[in-house]
C-alpha cells in the first residue's frame, strides 16, 4: 500500500497544491512553519478522517476560506482507490472512488498509516492515557469494527458518570445504575479482549525490533495491565462478569466522587527495558528507542492482519534519533512507503538514501529537489 498522489485545497497553509509521491522514501525538507507537518497531517486525515493535532476540523481550513478539500490516490496491489474528504460549515463529506460514505468508520482501512512524531515520544514516559490511546488507535486500523466498540463504551461511560453525579446530589436509587453497568461491562469485556490480543502480538514484535535497533544490547518487555484478572482467559462472558462485579463493588465510592473509578478506561501498558520500568528508570534515549520499536512494530502488525504494509509518517523525529537509529530506519524500511520531515538531510541520510524523492517545502509550495 502506498499513497501515489495528493491534492489539497485550502488545507492549512496550502491554497491549492498537488503532489505525486515515490512508493519508497519521500523526504520533506524545509524550515519550520513552512507546511511540512501540514502535509503529514493531510495524509493522516485521509487515513482516519481526523487530525492528530486538533479536534476541530475548522482549524484545518485555510485563513479567510470557508472549506477545505483533500484527495488522495492510494495504490493497494492492483486495486487503486481514490479518497476524497471535504469539510465546510455544514459538515464533512467523505467519498471512496466517488461514492459517498454513510458512516465515518467506513473510511478506516482504505489507507493505513503509522505516525511517529514528537508526541509519540511521550508514549513511554508520560501517563497511561497516552498508551491507551496508542492501543485503541492501532487496533482500529487493524480491526475497524473496534471503533464501534470503543465509541459505545465511551458514550455509556459518559452517561454512567452523569448518573453517578445525579445520584450523589439528588439521592436517587443506586439500582438505576444496573442498566448502564451491564452495557459498560459488555463493551468493556470486548475492549479488554481486543487489547489483550493486540498487546500479545505487539510484545513479541517490539521485543524483536528492539533487539535489532540496539544490536541485542537491550530487551524490551511490554505487558498489558488489565483492570481484571484475565491470564489466558478468552471467554468474553467471564470477563463481562468480572467487570460487572467490580463495578457494583465500586458503586459507593463512584457515587461519592461522581466518576467511574474502574474499567478499561483506567488500564495501562507496562513497559520495561532489561526488566526495569522504562517509564520510571529508563534514560531519555532508552525511552525514545522503546517508543520507536513499538511504532515500527505496528508496520508488521498491520501487514500480518491486512496483507499490506501501512504508510509510515516520520514527522520531525530524525533529529531526535542518534546516528545508529537513523541508519537503521533508512536501511530497513525498503518495503514501506515512508514520509520524513526534516529541516535538512543529515549526512547519514545522504549516504544511505538510495530510492525515493526529496521535496522542498516553502510557504505552502512543494517542489522536487536534487540531493
Amino acid at each position: 500500500m502506498y499513497l501515489d498522489f495528493i491534492k489539497m485545497v485550502n488545507f492549512r497553509n496550502y491554497r491549492q497544491h498537488q503532489v505525486y509521491f515515490h512508493p519508497a522514501f519521500n523526504f520533506l525538507v524545509g524550515n519550520n512553519a513552512q507546511g511540512k507537518t501540514n502535509l503529514i497531517e493531510a495524509i493522516y486525515y485521509l487515513a482516519v478522517g481526523k487530525s492528530h493535532r486538533t479536534k476541530t476540523d475548522r482549524e484545518l481550513i485555510r485563513w479567510n476560506s470557508d472549506f477545505f478539500y483533500v484527495r488522495g490516490d492510494v495504490k493497494v496491489g492492483d486495486s487503486p482507490k481514490s479518497i476524497e474528504i471535504g469539510v465546510n460549515k455544514n459538515g464533512k463529506i467523505i467519498r471512496i472512488n466517488g461514492i459517498e460514505l454513510k458512516k465515518k468508520e467506513e473510511l478506516l482501512g482504505n489507507l493505513s498509516v503509522v505516525l511517529f512524531s514528537p508526541e509519540e515520544l511521550k508514549l513511554v514516559k508520560e501517563g497511561p492515557s497516552y498508551r491507551r490511546k496508542f492501543i485503541d488507535e492501532e487496533i482500529i486500523q487493524i480491526k475497524p469494527s473496534y471503533f464501534y466498540i470503543l465509541s459505545n463504551y465511551n458514550k455509556i461511560l459518559t452517561q454512567r458518570n452523569a448518573l453517578l453525579k445525579e445520584i450523589g446530589l439528588r439521592n436517587r436509587k443506586k439500582d438505576t445504575l444496573d442498566v448502564w453497568d451491564k452495557q459498560l461491562a459488555q463493551y468493556g469485556a470486548k475492549m479488554i479482549f481486543h487489547r489483550n490480543a493486540f498487546t500479545k502480538k505487539l510484545s513479541i514484535l517490539s521485543r524483536l525490533m528492539h533487539r535489532k535497533i540496539t544490536s541485542g544490547g537491550e530487551e524490551l518487555g511490554i505487558k498489558y495491565s488489565s483492570c481484571i484478572e484475565i491470564g489466558d482467559c478468552q471467554d468474553l462472558k467471564e470477563m463481562e462478569e468480572q467487570l460487572l462485579t467490580n463495578l457494583k463493588n465500586k458503586r459507593d465510592d463512584d457515587i461519592k466522587f461522581g466518576t467511574s473509578s474502574f474499567g478499561p478506561h483506567r488500564e495501562d501498558l507496562e513497559i520495561s527495558i532489561n526488566g526495569i520500568d522504562a517509564r520510571k528508570f529508563g534514560s531519555q534515549g532508552q525511552q525514545r528507542t522503546a517508543a520507536l520499536s513499538m511504532k515500527l512494530s505496528e508496520l508488521e502488525l498491520v501487514k500480518g492482519e491486512t496483507g499490506e504494509y501501512p504508510v509510515l509518517l516520520l514527522d520531525d523525529v530524525m533529529s531526535e534519533l542518534d546516528p545508529l537509529r537513523q541508519t537503521y530506519l533508512v536501511e530497513n524500511l525498503q518495503n514501506v512507503q515512508v514520509f520524513v520531515t526534516c529541516t535538512a538531510l543529515s549526512g547519514i541520510i545522504k549516504k544511505r538514501f538510495t530510492e525515493g524523492k526529496v521535496f522542498g517545502v516553502d510557504s505552502g509550495i512543494i517542489t522536487v529537489v536534487d540531493i
